[in-house]
């Protein structure tokens, strides 16, 4: 808190510079003693009396009495004695202290109004102020304006001393400018001074002085030797420099400097006016610091450091319009990694965090460092680019080609793609939400058509609202029990039997559409679970028919990473009345890859169910974990059937998969089969099992019992 004090009269330098306009005050009075006395008569000694009032005023009150006394001489000369002798002279006394003290209370009080206004004004700055550089930008200007100095400047401190950052001069005949490591005084416009800060004694200056001592210091700049801004207070004018040290978080940043063309009159509220405005710009750089910190955790992604997208609608916007005053095109893409979730679900999170840090690391090295980079959340990245339509197909190939390479994970590779939606400004859209919304319209139906990039289509639009209805009417379905469970037989083509029923989910969209979505929005656990329920209980409503039949059902990689999932199925089975060896559970090869899944399924193997490995060969887990696990089919999927007849290629991997199976000692299943052709090749690559339309579509439970009472005699009349 500033205190104003009692203090010490440092004024001698004042005093000598007046003292010769004292002396001839009184030496024009004692000149003109015979003409004022003989016009005014003794009258003219209360005038010498008086004449001391202007002497006070110049001279302070020390100047004043001093005066004072030495008036006795001249009433001496004028032949007072005595009593009328002591009296003249206490009243010269009197009259020269009185006007000096009046003169130094009224310059103190126009201090501490000018000091208080400096204050008062920084303190505001400190309590407003979004910016460092709007505190100090401000606070220089106070000073200037408010505190009435002829320059500040505010330095931040540099190994081997300081860079300027702000400055004000009041007179406006002057100017600063850095150059380099250069400070050019211009007087009219004109090059006055050149300073090299690179050469400068800091020292001998008064920031550096202020630092070295840790508090404020006042510097004659005329009388300090070797002073290294000499020459800039000559050509400035200015004659005492104050300085302070600017501290933040129990760290000097920087320094504070003003100067004033006269001498510290009040030395030391001059010094403690400074060091509290240095103390108030330290504790509001601190707390700017602070809330700049929390800022940009509000707005940066904490695992890859990039924007997140806060702070992408936020810095996103500024560039818009800057490129809008500019005249740049500017494009977006929105990037979302294929097949994420499966590696979040079957490797766990850690490897998925790793996945998406080096993403962001590849997203950097492809992008330029002016581009504005953003993980809008999950797999979701963004770039705002400036580039045309041309320019941003070819950096969102340059993305999806960096990205193609493979990550190290666990020991392991994973090999990563993404599905790019390009969005321009302003032909698409002029502001960032929306530049972010069509970006990610282009993106679904990039990754939903396997397009890899696509360009934003007002055509997008119309299909997300038809998203947003199947995404509703999905969460609906599930609440209301309207998914119903379809089933397709797995027939064995030797003894006619159906070994087993694989339940399917059905509904009144496409398989297509719903399952993908429910993988997306995380329902794919719920719906399940819900298929699984239903096929039991279907299951033993036929059990009194066919007591060795079977039910298969699907599990996605994120349902068999649920904790406790074998005690689930557990309890599931016994509360339908079924052993465990009446379960088929369908997972694919991503689900090899989580060590939780892989433990799921060897507790449920133990229980008793069965396993099947569907879609074999489309996915990339390796031949070694496919050994560790037990198993007991191995299905092909229609993708390799449907080409036998026409492929050499298909053909061997498809009697590659079945060799594979046979050694394995488990039964290989070809899914899809429709025509006869297929059958018969199969049955000479030694398959035994199949599924497909050639035998029945996927059934709803009304018509299954009827289909299997027909199923032998059909089969009898369709000889291989």
């Amino acid at each position: 808190m500033l205190k104003f004090g009692k203090m010490p009269a440092a004024r001698r330098c004042r005093s000598r510079r007046l003292l010769p306009a004292a002396l001839a005050l009184l030496a024009a009075f004692l000149l003109l003693r015979p003409v004022l006395k003989a016009n005014l008569g003794d009258v003219h000694l209360v005038l010498a009396v008086f004449w001391l009032a202007p002497l006070g005023w110049l001279l302070g009150t020390w100047g004043g009495l001093a005066m004072g006394a030495a008036m006795a001489l001249p009433l001496y000369l004028t032949g007072y004695r005595g009593a009328d002798l002591a009296t003249l002279a206490f009243g010269a006394v009197a009259v020269g202290g009185a006007s000096g003290w009046i003169r130094h209370r009224t310059d103190l009080y126009r201090f501490r109004e000018r000091a208080l206004r400096f204050l008062g004004k920084v303190g505001l700055l400190a309590a407003q102020a979004r910016t460092a550089g709007e505190l100090l930008e401000g606070a220089a200007q106070a000073a200037v304006t408010e505190g009435g100095y002829l320059l500040a400047m505010i330095w931040d401190r540099v190994p081997g001393g300081f860079r300027p950052r702000v400055w004000r001069i009041a007179d406006p005949r002057f100017a600063i400018e850095e150059d380099g490591n250069r400070l050019v005084i211009r007087r009219d416009g004109h090059p006055a001074l050149t300073l090299d800060l690179e050469v400068l004694d800091w020292s001998k200056t008064a920031a550096g002085q202020a630092l070295d001592h840790q508090k404020a210091v006042i510097t004659d700049a005329r009388r300090m030797r070797n002073y290294a801004f000499g020459a800039a207070a000559r050509v400035l004018g200015y004659r005492t420099a104050i300085a302070v040290p600017i501290a933040a978080r129990d760290e000097v940043v920087g320094a504070l400097a003003v100067t004033h063309p006269e001498p510290a009159r009040f030395a030391g509220e001059e010094a403690e006016l400074v060091r509290e405005v240095g103390a108030l710009l330290g504790s509001a750089l601190e707390r700017l610091e602070l809330r700049e910190r929390l800022r940009s955790q509000a707005i940066t992604d904490a695992l890859t450091g990039l924007l997140n997208r806060r702070g992408f609608l936020e810095w996103g916007q500024a560039t818009l319009r800057s490129a809008r005053e500019r005249g740049r095109p500017m494009a977006l893409l929105y990037l979302d990694l294929d097949r994420f979730k499966e590696v979040n679900d079957t490797r766990g999170h850690a490897a998925g965090d790793r996945l998406l840090l080096a993403v962001a690391q590849r997203l950097a090295q492809t992008t330029r460092s002016r581009d504005l980079l953003a993980r809008l959340g999950g797999d979701e990245f963004a770039a705002l680019i400036e580039a045309d339509r041309d320019g941003a197909i070819a950096a969102a190939k340059r993305v999806r080609k960096a990205l193609a390479q493979p990550v190290l994970l666990n020991g392991e590779t994973v090999q990563v793609s993404a599905s790019v939606g390009v969005a321009l400004f302003p032909t698409d859209a002029e502001n960032v939400e929306e530049l972010l919304r069509k970006g990610d319209l282009a993106m679904y139906r990039a990754k939903q058509e396997r397009l890899g990039i696509a360009l934003f289509n007002p055509q997008d639009d119309r299909a997300l609202k038809g998203r947003v209805a199947l995404e509703h009417g999905l969460r609906k379905a599930l609440a209301d029990g309207a998914i119903r469970a379809y089933f397709q037989p797995v027939v064995d083509l030797e003894n006619g039997r159906v070994v087993y029923l694989e339940a399917l989910a059905r509904w009144q969209a496409p398989p297509s559409s719903f399952i993908p979505l429910a993988e997306e929005i995380g329902l794919i656990a719920d719906l399940d679970r819900h298929v699984l329920e239903l096929a039991l209980a279907q299951l033993r409503a036929l059990s009194a028919t066919d007591p060795a039949l079977a039910v298969g059902v699907n599990l996605s990689p994120r349902t068999l990473n649920l904790e406790g999932l074998p005690a689930r199925i557990e309890d599931l089975l016994r509360k339908h009345g079924l052993p465990p060896e009446r379960l088929v559970i369908e997972i694919t090869e991503a689900a090899l890859l989580s060590p939780r899944g892989e433990q799921n399924l060897r507790e449920l193997h133990n229980l008793g169910t069965r396993l099947a490995i569907d879609d074999f060969g489309t996915g990339y887990a390796s031949l070694e974990r496919l050994a560790d696990l037990a198993f007991d089919y191995l299905k092909v999927p229609r993708t390799f059937i449907r080409e036998l007849p026409s492929s050499r290629t298909r053909a061997a991997v498809v009697a590659g998969i079945g060799h594979l199976a046979r050694h394995l000692g488990v039964r290989g299943i070809a899914e899809g089969v429709e025509s006869t052709e297929e059958e018969k090749q199969l049955l000479k690559m030694g398959y035994t099992l199949a599924q497909g339309y050639r035998y029945a579509p996927a059934m709803p439970p009304e018509e299954l019992e009827g289909w299997l009472a027909r199923f032998p005699e059909r089969l009898k009349r369709s000889p291989p």
